[in-house]
């Protein structure tokens, strides 16, 4: 979280603030249990920032005051919950608090799930807030209806006596939704009027509509032109909510955290969907698994098994709670047709080959040290400029660096859907041959792929090799001898995807039977080792220093 926050035009700079929401709110505000735990929801559509959001909020609040202590439910559609995995690795929260809810959408299949969550947290009177991280497909509508009170004309206590009801424990104090600055108008031109022809970028309106407060997230990859033009969209949507623009969802955490901002009468009549329609009967095989706990379908039959690799496609049924017979489909899956998938394989990638066929070939590789990559442009150096128009040069090359990574965005994009659907969102986890050591992240959304190697795998970690069987047991959930848990992990999210054809492309990249036989050092020797090569290298600019003095 080291970027500093976009500057923007005066006219763009909005607040919602009330003076109960003043940033003159001291840390003892927090300190004290609340009679009723205060929740804050952070929706927004695939990709769009909603992790590094929650990420960045629990560590500001962790380094400003260390008695804060927060609940987290993190939500996945996916059978594979990635997001929960981060949010477990940074430390910032016990492991214990962080709940899971993934294969289903808290806004549906995982609503009993989630009221039922956070009744639990609530009780234990441990926490001062929670945030409910939902899935990118989810609708805030939805989520926020739990919340409710109880409107049926009854005597209340009598026809309540026996059901707890999540309004005594809790209340929604802050609906947020993340916007992806990059993608908005791609979106924003596919959206179709009426409840007829609902689409994905429809889903996106009303995750916008039902805001308290929209973060317009990743406004480096776009000019300041367009980044207004996307905020007065959003204003013209939602002319209550408070825009705030940056990079890597960095914000004052204070804006969404304890803002009391959130009145339902202002979402009256908003987003009123009635539930969806039964699907079907569930097979009398899935009733026996559903009464074992498990899932409500048979995973082996959703599974494609290449021999170097396993994708597994989502079952799109009710969760696993439901044993009345009857499924429902989920409302991303029968309203938006958004589907997923898992690819998963126990052997590396190699490195080139993955460049090439994969990241460089369908997505803009987006990565921190980006801007000082870009080619300059030759410069007169017969000619003097002043420093305003040195900073008015600095703005024309930044504006056509912008044109033109958009311009091959839209190429990538275009090749994408034909080879393999409409890939909205993609992410998990990476082992590459000249990296054997460290864990990759990757992270896709739209146009842009990031890929990040910040730590090392859980098998190299103390923790793996030291404690009770149990916890050992529990921290080795993920290892395959000989490897532990390296792996590839990765989650892919989508409409008409063809799992296949990605399937395909990913198992050309990962190494040969004949690579495999190199072993380790093998791999060094042929592909090199990123920590081995910066070892070297350090030591070559010593050896340099030396001789210098």
């Amino acid at each position: 979280f080291d970027a500093d926050s976009v500057g923007v035009p005066c006219s763009m700079k909005r607040s919602a603030a009330l003076p109960h929401q003043s940033d003159k709110r001291t840390k003892t505000d927090l300190k004290q249990i609340p009679e009723k735990l205060p929740v804050t929801t952070l929706c927004g559509f695939l990709g769009a920032g909603k992790t590094t959001l929650l990420k960045h909020i629990l560590e500001s609040k962790h380094t400003e005051d260390g008695d804060f202590r927060c609940a987290v439910v993190v939500n996945d559609v996916a059978e594979l919950n990635i997001d929960k995995a981060l949010i477990d690795q940074s430390a910032l929260v016990q492991s214990d608090d962080v709940i899971a809810l993934q294969n289903g959408c808290v806004c549906c299949t995982l609503q009993n799930d989630l009221v039922n969550q956070i009744m639990d947290l609530a009780k234990k009177k441990a926490f001062h807030y929670m945030i409910v991280e939902a899935s990118g497909v989810s609708e805030p509508s939805q989520i926020a209806k739990v919340f409710a009170d109880c409107e049926k004309d009854h005597d209340h206590s009598e026809e309540h006596e026996d059901n707890e009801v999540l309004s005594d424990f809790a209340r929604l104090d802050t609906c947020v939704t993340v916007v992806d600055s990059a993608d908005f108008f791609d979106k924003w031109e596919m959206i179709k009027q009426g409840p007829k022809h609902e689409s994905f970028p429809q889903l996106l309106v009303e995750q916008i509509e039902y805001a308290n407060v929209i973060v317009l997230n990743k406004a480096d990859l776009v000019n300041a032109t367009q980044l207004e033009q996307v905020s007065e969209q959003l204003e013209l949507l939602n002319p209550r909510a408070s825009i705030l623009p940056t990079e890597n969802s960095k914000i004052d955490v204070m804006k969404v955290v304890d803002t009391s901002l959130y009145k339902a009468v202002d979402f009256a009549g908003l987003h009123l969907g009635d539930e969806e329609e039964e699907e079907g009967t569930v097979k009398d095989c899935c009733k026996a698994k559903i009464a074992l706990g498990e899932l409500p379908c048979c995973r082996s039959k959703r599974t494609h098994d290449s021999g170097k690799s396993k994708v597994v496609v989502a079952h799109n049924r009710a969760s696993k709670q439901d044993t009345s017979g009857k499924s429902q489909k989920p409302r991303h899956a029968s309203r938006f047709g958004i589907t997923s998938f898992i690819y998963q394989a126990r052997r590396p990638i190699h490195p080139e080959r993955f460049d090439s066929d994969f990241v460089s070939k369908y997505f803009i590789h987006h990565s921190k040290d980006s801007d000082d990559e870009q080619e300059d442009e030759p410069v007169n150096n017969n000619k003097k400029l002043s420093k305003a128009e040195m900073r008015k040069e600095e703005e024309r090359k930044k504006e056509l660096a912008i044109e033109k990574q958009q311009k091959k965005a839209k190429t990538q994009q275009g090749l994408r859907m034909q080879e393999f659907g409409e890939l909205l969102r993609s992410k998990g986890f990476l082992w590459l041959a000249n990296r054997h050591d460290l864990c990759g992240m990757l992270s896709h959304a739209g146009s842009v792929i990031t890929i990040e190697f910040n730590r090392p795998w859980v098998v190299l970690e103390t923790k793996a090799w030291q404690g009770t069987e149990a916890e050992l047991a529990k921290v080795r959930g993920n290892f395959v001898e000989p490897f532990g848990d390296r792996r590839q992990d990765l989650v892919f999210i989508g409409k008409d995807l063809k799992h296949d054809a990605i399937q395909k492309v990913l198992d050309g990249c990962l190494l040969t039977d004949e690579e495999m036989k190199l072993g380790i050092d093998g791999w060094k020797a042929t592909m090199g080792d990123v920590i081995l090569d910066a070892a070297l290298q350090g030591e070559d600019s010593d050896k340099e220093d030396e001789e210098e003095e």
